[in-house]
């Protein structure tokens, strides 16, 4: 066990879901039912539910640090914002796990000339959309590839962790189909950008704990996929086929994580310090 074990026992992985879902999904399906029985609600309202639901994830994290212990907290806070030490093929591989299946998607459609929606490239609005991504990485990601994933790698081989982390976290953006003006929203429920969607999401779940856990645990490389994966998402012409390029991509990608790695999701690269995640499987 590394240095992300607890000196109080396992981590409390099922306390991170319970907390997590519990606090996003009270505020979002609020948030839904005043949408729809409400109308005359005011739209700050509304965005304020929106806004501090999505706080569920961080909320479960800080529940699951403090419950680790002092040395716990001090190499979760580490993971977070230090990037010392990490190897240049880690940045490599965010970046590529970040643009390429936006990118790939794009340009194949564009090849194919199917009809997509252009983003506003304003300076002001590419700016909003950068600075969205990034707070949704912040404030995701400590939780699912951070305090999840640690307690759930405590508990079963990191492949089955980080499945199962990708499924949960797929399912917690569930009420969002039902809010409109959201992105989920757009997309329909039932659609086929809606099941492209989430079985995307839960093979990032994959790509992003490989990720983290070849970096020495990095937290921070994870918040930064997510980030620039969902910058890249609305930076791009989007359209149903590049939609489903893109699920190629990251799905030929996960399938070669996995089977490089045999399930153990690193390499035998160190990671920030000479620190080489310790986990079984």
């Amino acid at each position: 066990m590394d240095a992300r074990a607890t000196s109080r026992g396992r981590l409390p992985v099922l306390a991170y879901f319970a907390l997590t879902f519990a606090w996003t999904w009270s505020l979002w399906w609020t948030a839904a039912a005043a949408a729809r029985w409400l109308p005359q609600l005011p739209g700050p309202v509304l965005f304020m539910l929106f806004m501090t639901g999505g706080l569920g994830p961080l909320m479960g994290a800080a529940w699951v640090v403090r419950r680790g212990g002092p040395a716990y907290r001090r190499d979760f806070l580490r993971r977070v914002w230090d990037p010392r030490g990490i190897p240049a093929v880690w940045w490599l591989a965010l970046v590529a796990l970040a643009a390429a299946p936006a990118a790939l998607g794009s340009a194949v459609a564009g090849v194919a000339g199917a009809q997509a929606s252009v983003p506003d490239y304003r300076v002001g609005a590419v700016g909003a959309v950068v600075a969205f991504a990034l707070a949704a990485g912040l404030v995701e990601e400590p939780g699912w590839r951070g305090a999840a994933s640690d307690a759930w790698q405590q508990r079963a081989r990191p492949v089955w962790a980080a499945l199962g982390i990708g499924a949960l976290w797929a399912a917690w953006h569930l009420p969002l189909y039902f809010i409109e003006g959201s992105y989920q929203h757009g997309l329909g429920l039932g659609s086929v950008r809606f099941w492209l969607t989430n079985l995307v999401l839960v093979q990032l779940g994959v790509l992003y704990v490989w990720l983290a856990n070849g970096a020495g645990g990095s937290i921070l490389l994870a918040i930064l996929a997510h980030a620039g994966f969902n910058a890249a998402g609305e930076l791009v012409p989007r359209s149903t086929t590049g939609d489903v390029v893109a699920f190629c991509v990251v799905t030929t990608a996960t399938v070669a994580v996995i089977a490089a790695t045999r399930g153990r999701l690193r390499l035998a690269v160190a990671g920030p310090r000479g620190h080489r995640p310790d986990r079984s499987g």
